[in-house]
């Protein structure tokens, strides 16, 4: 399979969800969401929906199925078609997944809502069905989009014509106008938080002319030439390190707006990054403002993460005052290892690793501190390391991910069965993450259980989680263990059927923990954000395939690739 994709036949692609332009329709800021807000919000969710019926709209072929008569008036590229259906039928469901979980967790800034839960709920089930997809099970792909079929053939054109533009036209419009729509502000104000939205704002809309230029690029006629040099320019190496400054400008503004926000990750983080200097354990801080109603209740003598979390920051912490620019900096290294992973000539090679930094309320996650930046970088370093054969990089790589937060474990078996990494690979990454943490366990087992174990697992399940858990909660019904045991096996197995490449991986990984996610008592805006970034690998990956690798169904690839020697 190849992600050379040309002229028109370029767009087996779907996952264009009208929710893209909704991606600020639910306006609200917590308390301060408007009945106007969740009325527009309604449309997000039904474009949400959309989404997930669009993106896998083809069949089993490249360009329409059989039947649709005189609607399929496109063909391929010659010698093309198998590797758009390999390619761009999977990656259509990725972006729709992306899209989906993007409107939801903006719409009331990652907290449950009628239409926030519908958005995140369609992004679980399109991944699932792509990963199945992934797997080669081509049947819940082509039920789910019947839909797109039929308006394909009512407006007089192929499926991929209509699926490649609805794709990236929703991309377009998420990244474009969700920092326009979308920027909450719980603790910046002044002239730093005005400089941080204009540079979101910026920085969106650079990106999403970068795709609108992709989509104007693929014109059969060719345009004028500087019309042709233009848009050329838009999808460039310039426009691309123009959007990444411009988003770092904006984190750093965001940091300089609210330099002590209430909130105790970021004072537990600042704290235990600063106790590393003078050898003191973590587990044993208390952190404390001294405020009336200190840090709303949150965690004040609490390190819920594991250590690797403090020591990746520390240094930005003792060098620049503030973790959040380690942070930021470490989004910027994922940006950076999903652009290696692909060829220059892969088509939106350019667009697809801007996603990781450039999405609705970028610069809220950063605010509030949350750690998911650390595990990103970790994870995208992995992938690339891995694909490249640079195999004592990826254990690195991955052991850093799992002493540094505890659901990283989740994804061992995936990496596992995935033959560039594979078993002996996953072990050597456990024992060396466990040797990253034992300084701390052997120094007092008790508090590192109490903290990072026994917290976590004791939380109470909350009705503004934005999962099925909270959403059952709200009408008296408790998801026990079962129900999450269930839906994990179902989604290790899919995970498994895909196991054959670096998409694979992704994909798979970013089901397992969205799976997580969605059955979790207390879920939010920052995990989300996880399985969201492993989408992106995905996407990265699906691209990223050697420009002369046959084409074949998934599932053979994971059979051959299980097979190959040299791999653990």
């Amino acid at each position: 399979m190849t992600a050379e994709i040309t002229g028109a036949g370029r767009g087996d692609v779907a996952g264009g969800t009208p929710a893209a332009v909704a991606v600020g329709a639910d306006v609200s800021h917590g308390a301060q969401a408007s009945t106007a807000a969740g009325a527009v919000g309604a449309t997000g969710a039904a474009g949400a929906a959309a989404a997930g019926r669009a993106a896998l709209g083809d069949g089993p072929t490249a360009v329409g199925q059989p039947g649709d008569g005189a609607r399929t008036t496109e063909a391929p590229p010659p010698g093309h078609a198998p590797e758009l259906a390999a390619v761009t039928r999977p990656l259509a469901g990725l972006v729709a997944a992306w899209c989906a979980l993007a409107v939801g967790i903006a719409a009331k800034d990652g907290r449950y809502g009628a239409w926030s839960i519908s958005a995140v709920l369609v992004g679980w089930g399109v991944a699932a069905v792509t990963v199945a997809l992934l797997g080669g099970g081509q049947g819940p792909a082509s039920w789910l989009g019947r839909p797109v079929r039929v308006a394909a053939r009512r407006l007089g054109r192929s499926t991929p014509w209509l699926s490649w533009r609805v794709t990236w036209a929703a991309v377009a419009l998420l990244v474009g106008l969700g920092p326009v729509l979308r920027h909450p502000r719980y603790y910046g104000s002044g002239g730093w938080a005005e400089l941080a939205d204009w540079c979101s704002i910026a920085a969106g809309l650079l990106a999403a002319a970068g795709v609108v230029a992709g989509l104007l690029a693929e014109r059969p006629r060719p345009w004028p030439p500087a019309l042709s040099r233009g848009l050329g320019a838009l999808g460039g190496r310039r426009a691309f390190g123009a959007v990444v400054a411009l988003a770092v400008t904006a984190g750093g503004a965001t940091v300089l707006a609210a330099p002590d926000p209430e909130i105790d990750v970021f004072h537990l983080l600042q704290e235990s990054s600063r106790g590393l200097v003078d050898a003191v354990n973590m587990y044993h801080q208390v952190w404390l403002t001294g405020r009336p109603g200190d840090l709303h209740g949150g965690l004040v003598d609490v390190y819920p993460y594991l250590p690797a979390t403090s020591v990746l920051l520390a240094p930005f912490r003792l060098l620049l005052g503030d973790v959040r620019y380690g942070l930021l900096a470490a989004l910027v290294v994922a940006v950076y290892a999903v652009r290696a992973l692909g060829r220059r000539d892969a088509p939106w090679m350019p667009v697809v690793p801007l996603l990781v930094l450039v999405f609705p309320e970028s610069c809220y996650a950063l605010e509030q501190s949350w750690t998911e930046p650390l595990l990103v970088a970790c994870l995208a370093v992995m992938v690339w390391a891995a694909s490249g054969g640079r195999g004592t990089i990826a254990v690195v790589a991955f052991a850093v991910a799992l002493a540094s937060k505890q659901h990283v474990v989740l994804l061992v078996p995936v990496a596992a069965v995935w033959p560039a990494f594979g078993r002996r690979r996953a072990a050597a990454a456990c024992g060396l993450a466990l040797a990253l943490v034992a300084p701390w366990v052997l120094d007092d087992p008790r508090a590192f259980f109490h903290d990072a174990v026994q917290t976590n697992l004791s939380y109470p399940v909350l009705d503004h989680s934005l999962s099925v858990t909270g959403w059952a909660h709200h009408f008296g019904v408790n998801l026990g263990f079962g129900a999450t045991a269930v839906a994990l096996a179902v989604a290790y197995l899919l995970a498994w059927r895909a196991r054959g490449d670096a998409a694979g991986f992704a994909a798979g990984g970013a089901l397992v923990l969205l799976t997580v996610v969605e059955l979790n008592k207390q879920s939010f805006f920052n995990h989300y954000t996880l399985p969201m970034a492993l989408l992106v690998l995905a996407m990265a990956s699906t691209l990223a395939r050697p420009r002369d690798a046959p084409p074949r169904p998934a599932a053979e690839a994971t059979r051959v690739g299980l097979r190959r020697p040299g791999h653990p």
